[in-house]
């Protein structure tokens, strides 16, 4: 009997442990957003203040589209649904946690056009132009600011509560120009680069969801992940972690769609 218990205790022991080397498995996801057609040429933007830096007009960054037709802005983070308990959050995101993300105003636009930014996390709103900027940022779940940023200036924010969808940073001095702020609780997002390509590095092996976003259309409701199309009305991409690296290829959004 007591041989019994024992072994049904080792077994116990055994399999906690077997779950604590499972839990503490991280996977690498990336991958590259391509846009499946011609998206058409937009108009450049019209400046209405301080053109003798700024220039006649500026290209619109809403929709920008690199080599090999790779889509640039596409905004990636870990969804939950409701309920949903949060995953283990890998230690070297601590440090990052810490270090501030920058915004900065550079030739009369906002550099990135798209940041990712955790709750809590310093946030340096810069102004590198020789013009006076302001941030006005307004979201749902966070307060709203206005602030003015001199020449060589910095204001330093932190957000408190996480957005549902991303912000908008705009500047009231120079209309045209316009930012948005991924702000998340859990550190698992990225924004794709000028090729296309993103990466979300140590998410927790197995099942996840992923929200897919992009300025114009919103959402992203339809896409095609490995020869196979995916629909989503809320934008949603399901995807599996294995441990070590989980590259899901060319995921492509028809150009239709970027409208």
């Amino acid at each position: 009997m007591k041989k019994t218990q024992l072994g049904l205790m080792l077994l116990a022991v055994i399999g906690i442990c077997a779950q604590s080397a499972v839990a503490q498995e991280w996977g690498t996801v990336k991958g590259r957003f391509v846009v499946d057609g011609d998206v058409a040429a937009l108009p450049a933007m019209n400046v209405t203040k301080d053109a003798e830096f700024c220039g006649p007009s500026l290209p619109d960054p809403s929709i920008l589209v690199g080599e090999k037709n790779g889509l640039q802005n596409v905004a990636i983070w870990l969804y939950l649904d409701r309920g949903d308990k949060a995953p283990a959050v890998h230690p070297d995101y601590a440090a990052a946690a810490k270090t501030p993300v920058v915004v900065d105003n550079k030739a009369c636009l906002y550099a990135p056009h798209v940041a990712t930014i955790m709750v809590g996390q310093p946030v340096e709103f810069k102004n590198s132009d020789p013009i006076p900027h302001n941030f006005k940022v307004e979201g749902f779940a966070n307060a709203g600011m206005n602030n003015l940023v001199p020449v060589g200036g910095v204001y330093e924010h932190k957000f408190d509560s996480e957005e549902r969808y991303p912000m908008n940073a705009s500047c009231s001095i120079h209309p045209w120009m316009s930012a948005k702020l991924v702000v998340r609780e859990l550190p698992y997002m990225a924004v794709t680069g000028e090729d296309g390509s993103f990466e979300i590095k140590n998410l927790p092996v197995g099942e996840h969801k992923l929200q897919i976003w992009h300025e114009v259309p919103g959402t992203i409701k339809e896409m095609t992940v490995g020869g196979k199309k995916v629909k989503d009305r809320k934008g949603l991409l399901e995807i599996t972690v294995k441990p070590g690296d989980n590259d899901l290829g060319d995921i492509a959004i028809d150009a239709g769609d970027l409208k």
